[in-house]
């Protein structure tokens, strides 16, 4: 599978910008992953040309809630469904706004916090990784 994570503005924290690298670097032993970086301020139709042809996911604190193993599961069942490549949409310290919503597949909140982008993008990069440990039974993941 392919992994596109859009995400308007680059880290600008050291700590994101490594945190980031760190777990990119660990998801490709597993899957195929390419970073989008938008200008900031980027619109709906930025998102929809950067994720052209794919499975539209957008991180939004208005998303369905979701658990490390119901990622999990959603992942699996993707890949025997052939499902080539999800765009994970990450937005900028505005969010995304009701307008993104039927422009993608899924909307999924990293939990009841508002976070900033360069946060969310570690944390979600995180939990990828995780779904591919579980995946290939690496001990790292602990319920």
């Amino acid at each position: 599978m392919h992994w596109r994570i859009i995400s308007t503005g680059k880290p600008s924290f050291v700590w994101s910008r490594d945190a980031a690298a760190e777990y990119e670097k660990r998801i490709r032993r597993f899957a195929q992953l390419s970073v989008v970086t938008l200008k900031s301020g980027a619109d709906v139709a930025a998102y929809r040309k950067a994720s052209e042809g794919c499975f539209c996911l957008a991180l939004d604190e208005r998303g369905l809630s979701l658990s490390t193993m119901q990622l999990y599961d959603r992942v699996m069942n993707w890949e025997q469904e052939g499902l080539k490549e999800i765009a994970v949409w990450i937005g900028g310290s505005d969010g995304f706004g009701e307008a993104v919503r039927p422009h993608v597949d899924l909307t999924v909140r990293l939990g009841d916090f508002t976070l900033m982008h360069e946060l969310a993008l570690v944390v979600w990069l995180e939990q990828v990784y995780r779904v591919y440990t579980l995946k290939e039974h690496i001990p790292y993941h602990r319920p």
